[in-house]
């Protein structure tokens, strides 16, 4: 499943974030600092829908990250 970055929304999955990066990296991602794309800069014209919908699920869930991905894997399904 995948998780998207707050800042920008690029898609990155569950396991990579778990076991591919430092702690860091997954740290700064988890909090929405932005990700390794990124780097916590906002793209031209502003941050993309997903980014915003990302940052709800993860204000509402915390550190659920199981059920953030869920909501966003529904999410892209009725998009």
């Amino acid at each position: 499943m995948d998780l998207y970055c707050q800042i920008c929304g690029e898609p990155f999955e569950a396991y990579h974030l778990q076991h591919d990066v430092t702690v860091e990296e997954r740290e700064f991602f988890y909090n929405g600092f932005g990700c390794a794309s990124c780097k916590g800069i906002i793209p031209d014209g502003g941050r993309p829908e997903i980014a915003h919908i990302s940052a709800v699920a993860h204000d509402m869930l915390g550190d659920d990250i199981d059920g953030v991905a869920s909501i966003m894997e529904d999410w892209i399904y009725l998009g």
